[in-house]
């Protein structure tokens, strides 16, 4: 209905453009009984009419299939109609310069006839067409010509645009999942690697930490494929993986998250910002001293204000690459569903790291 309502306005404006510029327009619609008013007017309408036609029918149907046969004999059915269709219509006819079937004229009585003639026979328009008509004909066709060329070319030029963006959409949600492709399986390794790590060390956190991946395993299965979902959905998706992440620390880690705000009736792309979160902990423990990780998810109204601070206390990264390609594959993740609705800024001094993302959920 969006789409419809600017079209229902637009049209009766665009009919107002032939009566108001028309020489025989008094401010009253007398103008309507002018043969020539009539003729344009007509032809207007039928302009608007092929452009809709050609825009939602012919150039989609056709066109773009390479129909071209087909394609073609609409269009040069539509000028003919363009063509013929006002002159027949109007009151008065070029072509012939006989009255409408409508125009009534009183008997003629000639001085010795007792009866008036019979009456005289009304031709349909056309019908007078002929060698001496060429000049009328040809004005028609020159009158028509341009309207309908710009009515055609117009809505050619709207049709590939539209095609373009459908295009462009369609790539960048191809890319977008393949991002999704990309982030799921790295995610999914780390978290094996950190219940590996509580078994060998046989702890009792271990059946906790098998229902946490449970959990997150179902969350990425179940919502992977899809564009958004809900906030705190998310957010649940993230405390699990925070908390199998704090399974493989100890008391050296000084841990914290905070999170405020009222995150019900929200939305979000999936997977968004869990790989802040694990380079923090990449980066951010190591037992041999003393680590700090900070946490915050603040959310006010639409606007989702999400900090992670860390300190760098571990340079001995196996899988770096892998941690700098989730980082790059988040940020285009980030750019290609909230391009002009998020800020990103990122810190890093070689002792501390910080991010500070916004995203507009609306």
């Amino acid at each position: 209905m969006k789409k419809i309502w600017p079209h229902i306005i637009l049209i009766p404006l665009l009919l107002t453009i032939p009566i108001v510029s028309s020489p025989d327009f008094d401010g009253t619609l007398s103008v309507f009984k002018v043969s020539p008013f009539q003729r344009e007017f007509i032809r207007f309408v039928l302009v608007i009419i092929f452009f809709y036609l050609n825009l939602n029918i012919f150039l989609p149907k056709f066109y773009s299939k390479k129909k071209y046969l087909p394609f073609t004999i609409c269009i040069l059915l539509c000028f003919g109609i363009m063509v013929f269709i006002p002159n027949y219509l109007s009151s008065e006819n070029i072509l012939s310069g006989q009255p409408s079937h409508m125009e009534m004229r009183p008997p003629q009585m000639h001085p010795h006839d007792h009866f008036p003639p019979p009456p005289r026979e009304r031709k349909p328009p056309f019908e007078n067409f002929g060698p001496r008509n060429y000049a009328s004909y040809r004005q028609m066709i020159f009158s028509s010509v341009l309207p309908f060329l710009f009515s055609f070319l117009s809505s050619l030029f709207i049709f590939r645009n539209i095609e373009k963006k459908e295009l462009e959409r369609s790539k960048a949600k191809a890319e977008l999942l393949n991002l999704k492709y990309q982030l799921q399986p790295h995610f999914l390794f780390n978290i094996l690697n950190s219940i590996y790590s509580l078994a060998l060390l046989k702890s009792d956190d271990a059946p906790n930490g098998i229902l946490k991946l449970s959990n997150v395993m179902r969350y990425v299965v179940q919502e992977s494929s899809k564009d958004f979902v809900e906030l705190d959905k998310e957010i649940d998706y993230l405390k699990d993986y925070i908390a199998l992440q704090l399974v493989r620390t100890d008391s050296s880690l000084d841990f914290s998250y905070t999170e405020i705000g009222e995150k019900k009736g929200l939305q979000i792309a999936p997977f968004i910002l869990v790989n802040f979160i694990e380079n923090a902990f990449k980066y951010g423990f190591n037992a041999a001293e003393n680590s700090k990780i900070s946490l915050k998810i603040i959310i006010q109204e639409e606007m989702l204000h999400f900090q992670v601070f860390n300190n760098i206390v571990n340079q001995n990264i196996t899988d770096e690459e892998s941690l700098k390609i989730g980082l790059k594959n988040t940020m285009e993740h980030l750019q290609q569903i909230y391009a002009e609705k998020h800020s990103l800024h990122m810190n890093n001094t070689g002792k501390t790291f910080e991010v500070d993302l916004k995203i507009n959920l609306v």
